[in-house]
């Protein structure tokens, strides 16, 4: 009765949850946290003009003109043409039109590792095969470079690209993305970069977006409301094409078709996107304090123990390297510190190394230095006592 591309196993264990005097070290969703913009920002919602419907595939003119700006407070004198951009309900749906625009079933879409486990079911939906390509570690993140260009085979359609990458923090280097550039241009491959975090970096980073020059391989830039104005309830997302002339023109004469058939970006929240837009900066500007002032405690509270902090350039994760003492990857910890009344997440949830935990750096502050005490205190006694057996 039921597809094939549906049939996703159960999980083999139920889900950690935080119950009663637990701290949750794991919410990403900053309305949970009291991270939210000032109540006169509702007031562009209802927009009397929102009660026609006059839809345009590619989203109305202003809300478009509202993202081209936004990227020339970027970039200023940036040449981007309107008829480029597409707006879409959430970046999901960016990949899931991206996947039908590129790629044919059992096609392959190159994603790094880690990684968000966000694509892989929508690929499942597009009948595309993911294959991963390793970002290395040694003080910093980068991508293999050799590794992904290895990864390529024949029926390869498009690389994805996370900027900054998700969980691990990494803006591409200038570097990278001329090398990746140079490699999809030659090989005929589109370049999807996902740059939901791009707004928040937690240092003086000197960072590149493909938005800005020239690029010879068609690449489409994401992003959207959810991380750029910390609103993910209002369903704004946008893809940005850029590269060779006749490719854009071509990919955009077709995404078109691909989003008329669905019409998903709601009609207030396109009339609102340049206010919204506007008040990004004041609540992205609050975020980054909170982020940094936790990451700089969460290296704090490590200093002289047995759990190291990774470095991390931009985003809203620190991720946590611990002793590796248990055989299920990150589980083993994350169940251990539940029992010490602390939610965490697990790495290999993000396809990481066993023995790391990923914490999130937008938990309000108090919660975040008493969720850190409890974490400090339970692997000191884990490892003074040995690992509990539970």
């Amino acid at each position: 009765m039921f597809s094939r591309r549906t049939a996703w196993p159960p999980v083999d264990e139920p889900p950690l949850v935080a119950g009663p005097g637990v701290l949750d070290l794991t919410i990403s969703n900053p309305t949970a946290v009291g991270l939210r913009h000032s109540h006169d920002l509702w007031a562009s919602l209802g927009d009397p003009g929102s009660a026609a419907y006059d839809p345009d595939p590619l989203g109305i003119l202003p809300a478009r003109a509202a993202v081209a700006d936004y990227y020339r407070a970027r970039v200023p004198d940036l040449d981007l043409d309107l008829a480029d951009i597409c707006l879409l309900a959430g970046t999901s749906e960016a990949y899931a039109h991206l996947l039908a625009l590129l790629c044919d079933p059992g096609d392959v879409v190159l994603v790094p590792q880690p990684g968000y486990p966000l694509l892989p079911m929508i690929a499942d939906l597009a009948h595309v095969e993911l294959r991963p390509y390793p970002l290395f570690y040694d003080g910093t993140w980068s991508i293999d470079l050799p590794a992904l260009e290895a990864a390529v085979c024949p029926r390869t359609r498009a690389i994805v690209l996370v900027a900054p990458n998700n969980p691990t923090g990494n803006y591409l280097a200038a570097e990278e993305l001329a090398a990746i550039d140079v490699l999809a241009a030659a090989r005929g491959l589109a370049v999807l970069v996902d740059e939901v975090f791009f707004d928040y970096p937690i240092g003086h980073v000197p960072k590149v977006s493909p938005i800005a020059g020239p690029r010879q391989a068609l690449t489409f830039v994401l992003s959207g409301l959810s991380k750029v104005a910390a609103l993910p309830q209002l369903k704004l997302a946008w893809a940005v094409a850029r590269g060779p002339g006749p490719l854009v023109r071509e990919a955009m004469r077709r995404l078109e078709l691909v989003a008329d058939t669905y019409l998903s970006a709601a009609t207030p929240v396109q009339r609102a996107a340049g206010s919204l837009l506007a008040a990004a900066p004041a609540l992205q500007a609050a975020i980054r304090a909170r982020v940094r002032a936790n990451l700089d405690r969460l290296r704090r509270a490590c200093v002289g123990t047995s759990l190291g902090v990774l470095d991390v350039e931009a985003g809203w994760t620190g991720l946590v390297r611990l002793p590796h003492l248990f055989d299920d990857g990150g589980r083993g910890w994350a169940r251990e510190l539940l029992h010490a009344g602390v939610l965490t997440q697990p790495g290999e949830l993000y396809e990481m190394p066993p023995a790391h935990l990923a914490l999130s750096l937008i938990t309000p502050e108090p919660e975040f230095a008493d969720g850190l005490e409890r974490v400090t205190e339970h692997v000191a006694h884990v490892l003074a006592s040995g690992p509990c057996s539970r």
